[in-house]
């Protein structure tokens, strides 16, 4: 019985794995490429939206989110060091490296700061250490199934078996997600250890569907985590009173995805209210009057 329970939780785990970190797959059509990256910029306005991708991702999932921003306003898509079309990954993947090579490659290209950032899974923890560290470079933060600083922790405490057989696969990992992967825990601690987050506005987009009932097998091994990472998302939106919380009903782990028109909408909402305040800003008739954040309220939405 041991055995067997043992065996189904190595499904699991594999079964998960390989959702966090799919095929590296590159666009049919060729991008503009850097010395040092491959990005795409799209669209036209200001603020630039900078997007960055999960564990084992190359930009391509965001792009019918992309598509859609870029009707609105200019965005940014790149892959990280080691993916497809960028150089090798080279020392450590921490969040402290991975951010400063963006900050390079946004330079480069002559994108001026503040930036729109939207991350998901481990990208997000990576936008949470740019926000935290780089405020005055960051007009707005949305965070799409973002990973929380405390997730490594709380999986091995409360599912150790999941825990040790996700480490242990990792081998099975492209060169440059393995690296990361082992660089989560370092990630993770920065993030932890930077400063909070300024006032501004900041939404958390988090998975609706965590438990799919056409999975059964893994519904019953995922179960008693995903309470877990349920919390953890509650736990990221309290970073910021004036936080909007959204669950995105229809979609797993990939919202981007599954619901492009929601995320793209919540970044839509975000780049209006910046907008709005800049022109407010601009306004001699209110130029003594400090407009405050986003006015939002926690909550989820059935869309």
């Amino acid at each position: 019985m041991r055995t067997a329970s043992a065996a189904r939780l190595a499904i699991f785990a594999f079964v998960t794995l390989l959702q966090t970190c799919p095929v590296v797959a590159v666009a049919s059509d060729a991008p503009e490429s850097a010395a040092t990256h491959r990005f795409r910029l799209s669209g036209a306005g200001e603020p630039v939206v900078v997007f960055e991708s999960g564990l084992g991702d190359t930009m391509a999932p965001w792009g019918d989110v992309v598509a859609r921003v870029s009707r609105f306003t200019r965005t940014f898509t790149y892959n990280r060091a080691g993916y497809a079309g960028s150089p090798r990954a080279t020392g450590v993947r921490d969040a402290a490296t991975v951010v400063g090579e963006l900050r390079t490659l946004l330079a480069a290209q002559g994108l001026s700061p503040p930036y729109v950032l939207v991350g998901h899974s481990l990208g997000g923890l990576y936008m949470q250490y740019y926000a935290r560290n780089f405020p005055e470079e960051v007009a707005g933060l949305v965070l799409v199934d973002s990973s929380h600083w405390e997730q490594t922790a709380t999986m091995r405490r409360e599912a150790p078996a999941l825990a040790s057989l996700m480490k242990s696969m990792t081998r099975i990992m492209p060169g440059a997600a393995r690296a990361e992967f082992a660089a989560i825990e370092a990630t993770e601690q920065e993030v932890h250890d930077s400063p909070p987050l300024r006032t501004l506005p900041f939404t958390v987009l988090s998975a609706g569907q965590r438990l799919p009932s056409a999975q059964p097998l893994r519904a019953a091994l995922e179960g008693p985590f995903a309470k877990h990472l349920d919390a953890l998302q509650l736990d990221l939106a309290a970073q910021l009173p004036e936080a909007r919380h959204v669950i995105a009903r229809r979609s797993d782990h990939y919202v981007q995805r599954k619901e492009p028109d929601l995320v793209a909408r919540e970044v839509k909402s975000m780049i209006d209210h910046l907008r709005a305040v800049s022109r407010t800003r601009q306004s001699p008739a209110v130029a003594s009057i400090a407009p405050g954040p986003m006015r939002s309220s926690r909550g989820s939405s059935n869309t």
